[in-house]
């Protein structure tokens, strides 16, 4: 048994969103695989301008132009669905014109696990209804959601069985099991709608389990690996999907709880307090305006912000941490100080919550739309450009002999209190010097404008001498600042600015967010 060498599905613009929502899901269990998609332009389009784009190698046959405004009734009516879902076996042909072999998937598919059953001693793989006989008699005998096979002759007799079929392309798959080898996919692929629909439907409800350590749903003891879903038709199908959504919650399935979401309402919905405008939550208005498939609601019933339905995205502490026992994942705000208080609330939230998934995250800067408004549209100065050395970021220059940053201030050539931050006149300032002292973890706002931040300690996410230096003691900082000359200064500020474009800038910080959320971890 092993793994598909390819995938491929087709698709009109109707159900882009459910396509969509597909190759996220092949895109986390199949990391980097091909996938033929044949398409109409319209739906290719949409595809690329979402985000992120999918972790697959996505291959485009545009052959659907014909079909792009009709649904599956007006194509019956005007007597070419045969036509139409003759493009089922055109892309297994053009999947098996590359690959060894290839797993067709309906775009309403949502895959849940590694799909490893594949035995390659057949010619065909299909997948039984489980369904009564009343129905199957009308129907067909296996579902035409999926179908794997290594032989370039079956989508040529699939295409040739559809003709004659009693039900489309379904019933069809029966002639293709009569010609050729073939093994079965078990219960636990392909669910679909229709075992719902037997005799007793609470017994197929009850076949169902989960467990949250492990982030699986399970049917019948065996790991659900797919299930083909109408999201996007939720009145007719709302029981069915709700109780997938449950399930998946409840085993904090994450990613695959916002796919689904991202499916029914096609685009990432960003819930945030309503509150005025906090750091990360000025943030997310400028991630909505650079990401059309992004939408920000206000909620006043929450005090975190979400990725709609279940994941919270932590920006910052609060009293209120009740929310947590909603939250499938955590995303925790990292601290450019190095706090090691956040380090204790990680162990804190974990002890507590001990089935919640905590990441670290991103960072972002106090006064966001600002300092990006400044780095957009004003110039980055060169080394002979700056006329100011060295600054102090200081939070409140009154604390400053309190806490012995005077010693720094007598070595230091300007000090800029920082509580009066995103103004015009702060961020110009940041701009025309060529080091800063971060005492309070100021780094981002500095590496913004190329300013090549001094650190008193070392940094984790930071490269040193490559994007700051570090200096112990205040005796030691001209003797470090006389060992850097233009050159590596200027290839330092260099580097500091490509830092923060990567890492911080609003369009970069929603894909390293989502990237984050659906590849870096794993299932």
């Amino acid at each position: 048994m092993s793994k598909p060498s390819s995938f491929c599905t087709m698709c009109t613009h109707q159900h882009v969103a459910e396509l969509f929502g597909l190759l996220l899901s092949i895109s986390i269990y199949h990391p980097g695989s091909p996938i033929i998609i044949i398409s109409d332009s319209k739906t290719k389009y949409i595809v690329e301008q979402s985000t992120p784009q999918p972790n697959l190698q996505l291959k485009w046959i545009i052959v659907l132009n014909k079909y792009c405004h009709l649904d599956r009734d007006t194509m019956e009516r005007a007597g070419i669905l045969h036509d139409f879902q003759v493009f089922h076996a055109v892309a297994i042909h053009q999947a098996l014109i590359q690959y060894p072999d290839t797993l067709f998937l309906e775009s309403q598919m949502i895959v849940t696990g590694v799909i490893s059953s594949i035995d390659k001693s057949k010619d065909l793989g299909i997948s039984p209804q489980y369904t009564n006989t009343k129905s199957t008699n009308v129907t067909g005998l296996y579902n035409s959601g999926m179908l794997w096979t290594k032989n370039k002759n079956v989508p040529k007799q699939w295409a040739k069985f559809i003709q004659t079929s009693r039900y489309y392309h379904q019933a069809a798959i029966e002639d293709l099991a009569n010609q050729y080898s073939y093994f079965c996919f078990g219960e636990n692929y392909n669910i679909h709608v229709g075992r719902q629909n037997e005799d007793e439907p609470n017994k197929f409800i009850q076949h169902f389990g989960y467990n949250d350590r492990n982030r699986q749903v399970y049917y019948k003891n065996s790991q659900v690996k797919c299930i083909r879903m109408h999201l996007r038709d939720n009145k007719r199908f709302e029981e069915f999907n709700n109780l997938f959504c449950r399930h998946f919650q409840m085993a904090k399935m994450y990613k695959i709880i916002a796919i689904m979401f991202r499916v029914i309402h096609g685009k990432w919905i960003l819930r945030i307090p309503d509150e005025p405008n906090y750091r990360f939550r000025e943030l997310v208005y400028m991630i909505a305006k650079s990401n059309p498939d992004v939408c920000v609601i206000e909620n006043s019933k929450t005090s975190h912000c979400w990725l709609a339905p279940t994941i919270m995205l932590y920006d910052k502490s609060c009293a209120n941490n009740k929310e947590l026992k909603q939250a499938t994942c955590l995303f925790l705000y990292k601290d450019q100080n190095q706090n090691p208080d956040q380090d204790q609330l990680q162990v804190h939230l974990q002890t507590k919550y001990p089935s919640l998934s905590i990441y670290p995250w991103i960072f972002w800067s106090k006064h966001p739309e600002c300092l990006e408004d400044m780095v957009t549209n004003e110039d980055t100065l060169y080394y002979d450009e700056r006329p100011i050395e060295t600054i102090l970021l200081q939070p409140n220059l009154l604390q400053a002999k309190e806490n012995k940053t005077n010693q720094w201030a007598t070595v230091i050539q300007e000090c800029h209190c920082t509580n009066e931050s995103g103004s015009t006149t702060y961020f110009e300032t940041l701009g025309q010097t060529k080091f800063g002292l971060c005492v309070h973890g100021l780094e981002i706002d500095l590496m913004a404008f190329g300013t090549v931040p001094i650190l008193t300690s070392e940094c984790s996410y930071l490269k040193e001498d490559i994007h700051y230096i570090r200096v112990d003691r205040p005796a030691d900082l001209r003797d470090k600042l006389n060992s850097i000359d233009k050159t590596t200064w200027e290839t330092m500020s260099e580097a500091c600015f490509d830092w923060y474009q990567e890492n911080c800038m609003s369009d970069r910080v929603w894909d390293l967010t989502i990237r984050k959320l659906l590849y870096d971890h794993v299932i």
